[in-house]
């Protein structure tokens, strides 16, 4: 059975790639899977947790999901002359880029953030199964402060869970900050990756000091979803004039077209990430 998903996810990644078409039915598929296994991603070890299984996508037939942002992050941290790099994942799901980076030579610590408990679990197997020894796990969901938010963890689809303010819908959790948790980290060189499904503006309003002090690489989701909870120009208010932002294409590259977005990069104006413009 597992042969199938594969194929279809092989399938699924090339309509995406090529035409960028996302077929139905990768999902339902996914979902028919009753066990739990370890798969190669990559030449690393990932667990399968079948109680999440539509969180997996392509990564079943050994292709990510996000695969333009790897390509871009991949330039970030090829530069030799920054190796304190500090990358945070801040929704970090089932850990892809987790998978990917934990044990890059320029990337002196990965802090992964994800407050559903399912995810954890294949979170915290990636780190044993690959023995990663500079990654830390926050289950905590990130806010602009610390405080009791409601969360919801959508049964029908995991991947779209996130905060909300609908009390039928949300779990209280405590959440944390940028500033709260990095407190003592404003030294390092920091490259964040935020996926929330809506909470991005407020987690940078959360990181305002941080964000003043260190001038970090900020990529975040910006598409249909979220920008029912926020505006572009919300973005570019709260990280003011010391910020430029582009969008991250699928070839990896950077623009200012701004059609069809999914994902955009905030580069500060400094020299420490000049060379990451478009020419």
């Amino acid at each position: 059975m597992i042969t199938i998903e594969k194929i279809y996810a092989q399938i699924h990644h090339f309509f995406h790639d090529y035409f960028s078409i996302n077929i139905p039915g990768l999902g339902f598929l996914l979902r028919r899977i009753q066990k739990d296994f370890v798969f190669e991603l990559h030449g690393k070890k990932m667990l399968f947790n079948h109680q999440i299984a539509d969180n997996y996508g392509r990564l079943l037939c050994n292709n990510f999901n996000e695969p333009e942002t790897h390509l871009f992050l991949d330039k970030v941290f090829a530069n030799d002359h920054i190796n304190n790099f500090h990358f945070v994942d801040i929704g970090a799901n089932i850990g892809e880029f987790l998978l990917d980076y934990s044990d890059h030579k320029n990337v002196l610590k990965l802090t992964a953030f994800e407050p559903q408990p399912e995810q954890n679990i294949v979170l915290e197997q990636s780190i044993k199964l690959n023995n990663f020894t500079k990654t830390t796990v926050i289950p905590k969901p990130v806010a602009d402060g610390s405080k009791e938010i409601l969360f919801n963890f959508n049964s029908k689809n995991s991947t779209a869970s996130g905060i909300t303010h609908d009390t039928e819908l949300g779990t209280t959790l405590l959440s944390t900050s940028i500033d709260e948790y990095f407190v003592n980290f404003s030294n390092q060189q920091f490259v964040f990756l935020i996926d929330t499904e809506g909470a991005e503006l407020d987690i940078m309003k959360g990181g305002r000091k941080l964000i003043q002090q260190s001038h970090p690489l900020i990529i975040f989701e910006y598409n249909h979803v979220t920008e029912k909870h926020f505006s572009l120009e919300e973005v570019r208010a709260e990280l003011g004039p010391t910020y430029s932002i582009f969008q991250l294409e699928q070839s990896g590259e950077l623009s200012e077209r701004f059609q069809k977005i999914w994902n955009l990069v905030a580069i500060p104006n400094n020299d420490t990430f000049i060379y990451l413009l478009p020419k």
